[in-house]
């Protein structure tokens, strides 16, 4: 299987040998263990310049092709852009044409963490679902409204387009492409070789919440900082409207196309976010941090919790406590 790794400039160079490496081993334990002549997976480092590309910390990176060289790969993968993405996406425009091109001569296409950039502006998400860090959702949902963003999700499969969350989740979407290729054997054989954990599907439980300011509206970002201010108190629609002086219909519309959130969601988010700070950096019992973040409902905010962060209190306490 011909697999091709892009060569992006200033690129998180993990994610561009770390998928490598994983695929390496993989398609020599698939040779080993069905008697192929040579490794299962042939895979190389395409650029769109020079044969030497410098990656976001500096180190260079020996290419193996250029695009032009090519005109047939089984899978392009995508690595995570690092920085200021839009900026990078300039930088490395010239992939999109190809990209878009190889798919339509068959290739499958992967992006890993910020690579979802890159592959939606070829179009060829469009209709379609994908992931990315969740560092970055506001800025994708902005820039692509059309594509069906999923960023509580760690892999996501549209057949012969796939996509990753976060950077070193390219080893779970390897994994994954691995038992898609070469069968489950091969790919357990591969995870347990490299002490790859196999039983991630969610980023919630490592996602920070972004307040979601990145818009102009003044009122909206009046009262979201209201709520980051009062989130201990009862804060109801009604006391939201009174004190803004605003219906509480338009409040929602509005608070709902600047955030891509309602009010009574952002106010879950920013306790949740609150309750998480409290149990990684402090001694309190998850009761006593449930009633501090303004819930007087054990069993409803723990429901809100892992709603948000797709584990328990407790779960996540001993996960991240720094105590």
């Amino acid at each position: 299987m011909r697999v091709g790794v892009l060569a992006l400039e200033d690129c998180t160079p993990l994610t561009m040998i770390g998928p490598m490496e994983i695929l390496r081993k993989a398609g020599q334990f698939c040779q080993s263990m069905n008697g192929l002549q040579k490794p299962f997976f042939d895979v190389q480092i395409v650029s769109s310049g020079p044969k030497m590309i410098n990656t976001a910390n500096g180190y260079p990176i020996f290419c193996h092709a250029n695009i032009h060289d090519v005109d047939k790969l089984d899978l392009i993968i995508i690595p995570g852009l690092d920085g200021d993405v839009e900026k990078q996406l300039q930088i490395n425009y010239s992939f999109v044409p190809w990209i878009k091109d190889m798919y339509n001569k068959g290739s499958q296409v992967a992006s890993i963490c910020t690579g979802a950039f890159l592959l939606a502006e070829t179009g060829l998400l469009n209709g379609k679902n994908t992931t990315t860090h969740w560092i970055a959702v506001d800025l994708f949902r902005q820039r692509y409204p059309d594509v069906d963003l999923l960023p509580e999700k760690i892999i996501v499969d549209n057949g012969n387009i796939y996509s990753c969350g976060g950077a070193t989740s390219y080893q779970n979407l390897m994994i994954y492409l691995v038992e898609k290729f070469c069968g489950i054997e091969v790919a357990h054989y591969t995870a347990k070789m490299l002490l790859i954990d196999i039983n991630k599907n969610s980023q919630s439980f490592y996602s920070i919440f972004s307040t979601q300011k990145s818009h102009t509206d003044e009122l909206i970002l009046k009262i979201q900082n209201f709520i980051e201010q009062n989130y201990e108190v009862d804060l109801s629609l009604d006391l939201l409207s009174e004190y803004f002086a605003i219906s509480k219909r338009t409040l929602i519309r509005r608070f709902k196309k600047a955030t891509s959130n309602t009010p009574h969601e952002y106010i879950q988010r920013v306790r949740v976010e609150a309750a998480k700070k409290k149990l990684e950096t402090s001694n309190l019992t998850v009761s006593q941090i449930i009633n501090k973040v303004g819930y007087e409902d054990p069993l409803a905010f723990r429901k809100i919790f892992k709603k948000f962060t797709g584990s328990s209190p407790l779960d996540y306490r001993n996960k991240f406590s720094f105590t």
